[in-house]
Order: C-alpha cells, then sequence, then structure tokens
C-alpha cells in the first residue's frame, strides 16, 4: 500500500529488497507527491539513512535542496557523489555525474527531481534517461517528482491549473518501477508551510499561494496523485509460493465505477478482512471512457475519494486499464492467488440492470476456484 508521510517507521524487507543485486538491471523507487513542498525528499532522505543503518551501500547522486536548511543538513548524513560541471553560455551548470556513480557502483543510489532537463551536452537529454542507464548498470534507484510531470495526465493538469507543463516524464518509467510511495498531506498544511516560509522565499510564496497552490488546484493535484499512485503500486509480487495446505485466505473487492455501489463494497470488504486478519485488495479495472480527461470533475473526485477510503481502510488499490473487466478481474484473481472476491449486485435500475448481471453471473461461472461474495448494495446503504 503507498504510504504517506505519516509512515516514518520504514519497512525493514523494503529496503533489503531495494539493494538486491538483479541479473537484468537494479530496481526502482519512486516517490511521488502533489506538488513541492510535501516531503518527497526528506521521506526519500529517510529511507536512505534507514538503509545506511542497515548496512546497505547508499549513496547520494543528487539532491535538491532548496535551500531548505533541514533537508541540507539531513542529506549531510549520507555521503554525497560529486556532481558534474558544465559550462553554458558562461555559466558553469551542476549536473548528476553519471559516469561517477557507475565507477562508484554503490548498492543504490538516491536521484531527485527526476523530470530535470540535462545541460546541453550531456549525454543523455533527460534526468530519467540518466536513471535509466544506472538501473541498466544493476545500481538501484530512488527518485522523485511530483505527479503534474508525469506524460498522461497533461490533459488532466492543463484542464485544471491551464498551465502547459514542459519538463514531463514517460509513464513507462513509472510503470516500470518496482515501488512507488505516496509522499502526501493535506492540502491546507501544505500552504500552511507555504505561507511559513518552508517551500519558497515569502514573495515566490505569495505568488504560488494564489496561483498553482490553490486549493482547488491543490485537491485536483492529489486526486492524480492517489490514483497515479494505484494504478502504479500494484507492481509489487509476492514471490514465494504458499504451501497449500497452510495457504493464507487472500481477499479482494471488486471496485466499479459507480461510487454509489463501491462505497459500501469497500467497507463489506474491509470488515470481512479484519474478521479474517488477512490482507486484502481494492481492485479498480478503468475503462477508457472511465480516464480522468473522460469524465467530471465530480466523479473524478468521488472516485478518488473511494480510492483514498481503501487506503485507509489497508485495502493495497491495485487499477487495471482494460476493456473486458471480466477477463481482468479472473487475470488478477489467479496472479494474486486470491480465495474470496467481493462484487456488487447488480442496483435495479438503468444501465446496471441491463448489463452488470453479465459481469457477475460470468464471474461466477468462469471462476470457480475463488468463492465469490455478492453484496446487495441496496441492502447494504
Amino acid at each position: 500500500m503507498p504510504r504517506s508521510t505519516d509512515d516514518t517507521r520504514p519497512n525493514p524487507d523494503d529496503l533489503l529488497r531495494l539493494a538486491e543485486r538483479d541479473e537484468a538491471r537494479g530496481k526502482l523507487k519512486v516517490y511521488l507527491g502533489m506538488a513541492a513542498g510535501v516531503g518527497k525528499t526528506w521521506k526519500m532522505l529517510d529511507d536512505a539513512l534507514a538503509m545506511r543503518r542497515a548496512g546497505i551501500d547508499v549513496v547520494v547522486g543528487l539532491i535538491e535542496t532548496h535551500g531548505r536548511a533541514e533537508t541540507a543538513a539531513r542529506v549531510q548524513d549520507l555521503e554525497i557523489l560529486p556532481r558534474r560541471r558544465v559550462e553554458y553560455r558562461g555559466v558553469v551548470l551542476e549536473e548528476l555525474d553519471l559516469d561517477g556513480i557507475v565507477a562508484r557502483h554503490p548498492d543504490v543510489v538516491v536521484v531527485d527531481e527526476l523530470p530535470h532537463s540535462n545541460a546541453p551536452g550531456s549525454r543523455f537529454e533527460k534526468r530519467w534517461q540518466d536513471v535509466e542507464q544506472i538501473l541498466r548498470e544493476k545500481i538501484s534507484v530512488m527518485t522523485a517528482l511530483n505527479v503534474q510531470h508525469l506524460e498522461g495526465v497533461q490533459d488532466v493538469v492543463e484542464s485544471a491549473t491551464g498551465i502547459e507543463i514542459r519538463e514531463r516524464v514517460p509513464d513507462r518509467i513509472i510503470r516500470g518501477a518496482d515501488s512507488v510511495v505516496l509522499v502526501d498531506i493535506p492540502a491546507t498544511e501544505l500552504q500552511d508551510r507555504l505561507r511559513q516560509g518552508k517551500i519558497y522565499p515569502p514573495e515566490q510564496a505569495r505568488r504560488a499561494l494564489e496561483n498553482f497552490f490553490r486549493t482547488e488546484m491543490l485537491v485536483r493535484l492529489r486526486e492524480l496523485a492517489l490514483l497515479q499512485t494505484a494504478t502504479y503500486s500494484g507492481g509489487e509480487r509476492t514471490t514465494a509460493e504458499p504451501d497449500e495446505a497452510t495457504a493464507e485466505v487472500r481477499l479482494a473487492v471488486a471496485m466499479p465505477f459507480d461510487p454509489d455501489v463501491a462505497r459500501p463494497l469497500i467497507l463489506r470488504g474491509s470488515r470481512l478482512a479484519g474478521r479474517m486478519n488477512t490482507r486484502w485488495y481494492a481492485l479498480y479495472v478503468r475503462k477508457r471512457r472511465e480516464h480522468p480527461a473522460n469524465i467530471s470533475a465530480a466523479e473524478h473526485r468521488r472516485l478518488t475519494e473511494n480510492v483514498q477510503l481503501a487506503m485507509s481502510l489497508g485495502a493495497t488499490v491495485v487499477t487495471r486499464e482494460a476493456e473486458n473487466v471480466v477477463d481482468t478481474i479472473i487475470e488478477f484473481v489467479r496472479e494474486e492467488a486470491i480465495n474470496i472476491l467481493v462484487v456488487g449486485r447488480p442496483r435495479r435500475r438503468g444501465w446496471l440492470r441491463r448489463f452488470a448481471p453479465g459481469v457477475v453471473r460470468t464471474l461466477i461461472d468462469r471462476a470457480p476456484d475463488v468463492d465469490i461474495v455478492v453484496i446487495d448494495i441496496d441492502e447494504e446503504s
């Protein structure tokens, strides 16, 4: 499940997995937030320090402190590799030293500001390309970015903010990450940090509060960060095969787009998982017509509220993009060895009456190895 800044105690197993050598490539851990100042770099450094205490060879390839004294002090507790100096039009720029990192060859390297464009004359145009090369050298990477820099959300970001984001990262970079961590705080708390001078100097902070850091913009960006994390955080898989005689109960809720159906299913799934003392999943299969660009702001908000509810109740939220809902649910059930699947009985109105019964019936017919719990939404409401 994605972690927020409230979760200050890193899981030792997660840290060790990141440092394990892979025959093909290093591992990538991404810290994702809604905007500058949410604490992505701090959380990343906190995890890096925990790795160092665990005996893992972790170094800082590049960190941007943005003049924040607390962040600068935090960096000094780690080994910092020298930056590469590049002269461009009479100005000396400092960039990530890709060759220096490869030569040093640590277990893990911290590389901040993933969307950054490198100085002219660099081996690669973008820092995310540097990171890809580092991973190919079998070095694991911890990196950070804000959600508005993802290529796949540009239409939504421009619609919500009126701003064209030029520094972009392909979605495939995040999709291929071994771990995506949501670093999240309420919009009001972020605005308070801004006013206190913890993010930008006073004049810049004032302008930011009037523009990009307006409440409605931050709320929309937070929704995007939450959904993107839910989409890509399902990549971590348990590799051990459980013994059939002692296999644990594994429960999943098939979460539909309709928020009035999804919410009671999430609540029932949480209660069932609690009684069985087991981990659980909330699976959302998103069709093209349900993409953020194709739905209203109100629909988008209610959907993300349900995602956030599931996460707050302990679910691992997984989003899959597909037009065939049944096949995708069945595929997920088999991948994760789910043995209890919670679905909603079709509500008796409109298109749900005509189409949803087929989904439930098909799941019952085609998924014989899983117990399907059908919840009557009208009774739950």
